[in-house]
C-alpha cells in the first residue's frame, strides 16, 4: 500500500529486537523493516516475508540507507559501551534529518543505579562504574538532546526481561539450574526480582512508538508482580521438573564469587587476546576441550559479585506513568510467562533433563550464548 506506514527495528535479530519484528508483522501494523547487521544471524526472522536490510549502527552510510522512508524507528540494537553511545547517537542524526515521526529507544532500569524502595522516573542517573549502565545514561542524554531539536523521542526503561530466546535470565539459569551447582541464595536472594515477560515489553514498545502522550517522555516497564530472586529461582526450578534448590550459605556463595573473579577475569583476557589459538586447542587436544569446559561451567555457574549484589537490591521499578499515560497493562504473570518459556527451552533442545512422573528423560545439549555479564542487560 502507498501510504502505509513503515516500522524500522534495530538489532532485528536479538532477543528483544527479533520479538518486535514478529509481532509487527503477525500483527500487520504496517511495513517492517528489520535492520540487522550480518546475515548469518538472521535466521529467526527469516521465517517471515519481512524485509531485512544490513544495518550496522556505527556505520552512518548504512543507517541512512535502512532507515529512508521509515516512519517510526524502534531502536532495540546492543553492543560495547562505544557502539551503545555512538551508535545510537548515529541513528538519532539520521532520524533527526530523514523526519521520522517517532523514535523509541530502548534503554534499562540500570540507569538509576543501585537504588532501593519504589523507583519512578523522576530518579536521577547514577553513575556506578558499569559500563553497559553507564553507557545507556549516555545515550539516554543524547536521546534527549535531539529530543529538543525536535526529534519526537521516547525512552523506555525494562527491568529484567525473560522468555523465549532469552540468553540470560531464561537460556543461561535453565543450565544453571541443570548443573545441580546453583541453588536458594540466603539473605543475598531476597531482594526485589523486577521481571516483565518479553511480549508485556514489546507490548509496551508498541504504545510508545504510537501514543501521542509518548513524546518527549520516559517509562519504566516492569512487569505484573514483585516476587524476590529466591522465589524466581524456586519457580524456575521448579518448572523445569528438578529436584528442589538447596539453600547457599551467604558466607559460602560470597566466597565462591570472589574465588571465581579472577577466572571471570582471566578468561575474558584470554579470550579476548587468543581466541584463535584457544579455540585450535579447544578442537585439536581432548584435556583442552575438558579444561575449557570445566571453567566455562563454573563460572557460568557461579554468580559474579555483581550478581549477587543484583540479587540483594531491594528497588521496586513503578509502572503507573506507563499506566496512566500510555495504557499500558503486563498480561503475563511469572506461572503464564514461565510455563511458555520452559516449553520453549524443551522444543528448541535446551533442557539436558527433565524430571517427570519420577523419570529422567534425556535432552540435547545445553549451548548459551555468551553472557556480557551485566545485571539489568537488555538483550536486543
Amino acid at each position: 500500500m502507498a501510504n502505509e506506514k513503515t516500522v524500522f527495528v534495530t538489532g532485528a535479530t536479538g532477543f528483544i529486537g527479533g520479538r518486535v519484528v514478529e509481532t509487527l508483522y503477525l500483527s500487520r501494523s504496517g511495513h517492517v523493516r528489520a535492520g540487522i547487521k550480518r546475515w548469518s544471524s538472521a535466521a529467526r526472522i527469516a521465517r517471515f516475508p519481512v524485509e531485512m536490510v544490513l544495518c550496522d549502527i556505527m556505520d552512518k552510510e548504512q543507517i541512512v540507507q535502512a532507515m529512508a522512508g521509515a516512519t517510526s524507528v524502534i531502536h532495540c540494537a546492543v553492543g560495547e559501551g562505544d557502539v551503545i553511545i555512538q551508535g545510537t547517537k548515529n541513528l538519532l542524526e539520521v532520524a533527526l534529518r530523514l523526519g521520522v515521526e517517532r523514535f523509541v529507544h530502548l534503554s534499562t532500569a540500570e540507569v538509576y543505579g543501585n537504588v532501593s524502595g519504589k523507583v519512578d522516573e523522576t530518579f536521577p542517573y547514577q553513575y556506578t562504574g558499569n559500563e553497559y549502565g553507564d553507557s545507556k545514561i549516555e545515550a539516554e542524554k543524547l536521546c534527549w538532546e535531539y529530543c529538543e531539536k525536535g526529534l519526537p523521542v521516547t525512552v523506555l526503561r525494562p527491568s529484567i526481561v525473560y522468555g523465549p530466546f532469552g540468553a540470560t535470565w531464561t537460556i543461561g539459569f535453565a543450565e544453571r539450574f541443570q548443573s545441580g551447582n546453583w541453588g536458594i541464595f540466603k539473605d543475598y536472594g531476597e531482594g526485589i526480582c523486577n521481571l516483565i515477560y518479553i511480549d508485556d515489553l514489546v507490548s509496551a514498545i508498541l504504545l510508545a512508538a504510537r501514543h501521542e502522550n509518548a513524546v518527549g517522555e520516559a517509562f519504566n516497564v516492569n512487569g505484573p508482580e514483585p516476587i524476590t530472586w529466591n522465589q524466581y529461582f524456586q519457580k524456575f526450578n521448579a518448572a523445569l521438573g528438578l529436584p528442589e534448590l538447596n539453600e547457599m550459605h551467604p558466607a559460602k556463595s560470597k566466597l565462591k564469587s570472589v574465588v571465581m573473579e579472577p577466572v571471570r577475569s582471566l578468561g575474558s583476557y584470554l579470550l579476548n587476546h587468543f581466541r584463535d589459538s584457544i579455540m585450535k586447542g579447544y578442537m585439536r587436544y581432548d584435556v583442552v576441550a575438558r579444561v575449557i569446559k570445566q571453567a566455562k561451567k563454573s563460572v557460568n555457574t557461579t554468580p559474579a559479585l555483581a550478581e549477587l549484589n543484583l540479587y540483594n537490591r531491594h528497588a521496586l521499578y513503578l509502572i503507573s506513568k506507563a499506566q496512566d499515560m500510555l495504557g499500558y497493562s503486563p498480561k503475563f504473570d511469572l506461572d503464564a510467562g514461565l510455563q511458555i518459556s520452559v516449553r520453549w527451552l524443551e522444543h528448541h533442545g535446551f533442557l539436558l533433563q527433565r524430571v517427570e512422573d519420577g523419570c529422567q528423560r534425556s535432552r540435547g545439549p545445553i549451548s548459551v550464548p555468551s553472557d556480557r555479564g551485566t545485571p539489568l542487560e537488555v538483550d536486543g
